[in-house]
């Protein structure tokens, strides 16, 4: 398996058409089939079914595709840190924002990316800070958002949005409180995943999302419009007592390095750099 593969899988899951991911990616489509027929054997899991209206993404797929662009950071980083120090064991912890928070606290990681509602929240202080814009996703049975989206949008049909303790949860509330309006949700799962399959089979009018979470994800037919002055901030954050240890420093130059790579020119849309 290697980042080619997962990218162009991304981009057939997001387009739901091999043909046209091919044309987006520059390639011929059997040889975008057999980097999809190659990564599917390197997993041991269909990912794609293939059908004469274009593909649907297996249950695999699906799991893939949600952790596909996090895969495209991380891969790189961790492969580079193997090319320079081969002898280092580097240990991946991936949860709940505010567990990975409460780990860097106590010292149980030695570094995190974790996501905060306002850079200002920040109490370790961030080696690297990145903005993303958050997105109103909403049915395209409903009538279409202003571009962008005003929050008296966002409060205009029912929603499906995670549940608390959650960053964009909290920046929703938040927007809704400081406008002093309220906002119907009746559905609260945990996977922005899930909560787009709502909007799309109609349990739900709309969903408040990142555009990072659309790069893994068909929108088609559905309307998407970034939300005015509401962004995520993602921290970068090394432990300070850890910071003199070569291993983590050299680590840690390696992953700001690579989040810069995915904002600047790689496969994280919308994004940018703080400062």
């Amino acid at each position: 398996m290697d980042l080619n593969q997962i990218e162009h899988f991304l981009r057939v899951a997001e387009l739901g058409s091999i043909n046209r991911a091919a044309k987006e990616l520059g390639l011929s489509q059997p040889a975008l089939s057999r980097s999809l027929s190659q990564l599917e054997q390197d997993l041991g899991q269909q990912l794609v079914v293939r059908c004469r209206t274009g593909i649907t993404i297996t249950e695999a797929g699906s799991i893939l595709a949600s952790r596909g662009l996090a895969l495209l950071v991380t891969l790189p980083a961790l492969q580079a840190m193997h090319g320079t120090s081969p002898g280092i064991a580097v240990r991946v912890h991936e949860g709940f924002n505010v567990f990975l928070y409460d780990m860097m606290k106590h010292g149980m990681l030695d570094m995190a990316v974790i996501a905060v509602d306002q850079a200002s929240e920040v109490s370790i202080a961030p080696a690297m800070l990145i903005r993303e814009p958050l997105i109103l996703v909403r049915s395209a049975n409903l009538p279409p958002p202003h571009d962008p989206a005003r929050i008296e949008d966002v409060v205009e049909f029912p929603l499906a949005l995670p549940g608390r303790p959650n960053t964009v949860r909290g920046i929703v509330d938040r927007a809704v409180r400081e406008r002093r309006l309220t906002a119907n949700v009746p559905l609260e799962p945990e996977n922005p995943g899930l909560c787009l399959e709502f909007v799309r089979c109609g349990l739900a009018g709309q969903t408040v999302t990142l555009r990072s979470v659309l790069v893994e994800r068909d929108t088609s037919g559905m309307h998407v419009a970034p939300i005015d002055g509401r962004e995520l901030h993602w921290a970068f954050v090394v432990h300070r007592q850890r910071h003199h240890l070569a291993p983590v420093r050299r680590l840690a130059s390696i992953i700001k390095s690579t989040l810069a790579d995915a904002v600047r020119s790689g496969p994280w849309p919308g994004a940018s750099i703080v400062g």
